[in-house]
């Protein structure tokens, strides 16, 4: 995959593939669990960052938070910054998915959250309003229920935390799911190859961070507060 060097729009709006989803047009809300969302077609959905999306020195210096966090709950999807379209049948309204988590956060890499409590996060993208596929960036996943990832997060204003954007969850194998942050900072669980890689690799790029110059805000579950 080649370098993707973009500007990221202050807000985090998306540019969507608007035709691909104009099917999208109810205002119902669907309640599709994360199993059954992997089995959905995935319609990707471009954007524009400031950043390498694919350098983790970047992608952690943008970030405001990056830890490692379970996903305690997938609770439902919220559809947000609605567009009218004209299809060849008529106009029909088409809004970006956004999936709420509830996580617990067991290891702190970059900041300071709460720790062996469940918060919620909010992921940029899920499954469409006629419950038909999922909206995605390009190398971008949704979170799934009982699954450890890095999480690389945005403080929103409200104090709220946004996961947006490519390669801003990645998948930890081998963490169980009843592991403690005390556990993991005792180093009782052990992870396996592939999972201490992983972590390394965000330790790591936090060490070897590249800060971008931008307003940023703090998180109402930092711990520091």
């Amino acid at each position: 995959m080649g370098k993707k060097k973009v500007r990221l729009l202050a807000s985090l709006l998306f540019i969507v593939s608007l035709s691909l989803i104009a099917s999208a047009c109810s205002n119902s809300k669907k309640d599709v669990n994360s199993e059954d969302k992997k089995n959905l077609k995935v319609i990707q959905m471009d954007g524009t960052f400031a950043v390498d999306v694919d350098d983790p020195n970047e992608t952690v210096g943008d970030a405001d938070y990056v830890f490692i966090g379970r996903v305690d709950e997938d609770v439902d999807t919220l559809y947000k910054d609605p567009v009218t379209i004209e299809t060849s049948d008529s106009a029909k309204e088409v809004s970006t998915p956004y999936t709420n988590y509830e996580v617990t956060v067991l290891q702190n890499i970059k900041g300071n959250l709460v720790t062996d409590t469940s918060i919620p996060i909010q992921k940029a993208g899920g499954i469409n309003e006629d419950g038909s596929s999922v909206v995605l960036y390009e190398d971008d996943t949704l979170p799934e229920e009982g699954k450890s990832y890095v999480f690389l997060a945005y403080a929103q204003d409200d104090g709220s935390l946004l996961v947006s954007g490519p390669n801003s969850n990645e998948y930890v194998e081998g963490i169980k799911q009843d592991v403690t942050s005390e556990k993991m900072e005792k180093g009782k669980d052990s992870l396996n190859e592939e999972a201490t890689e992983v972590v390394f690799e965000y330790e790591n790029a936090y060490k070897n961070e590249i800060p971008t110059d931008r307003d940023r805000s703090e998180s109402e579950f930092d711990a520091e507060q």
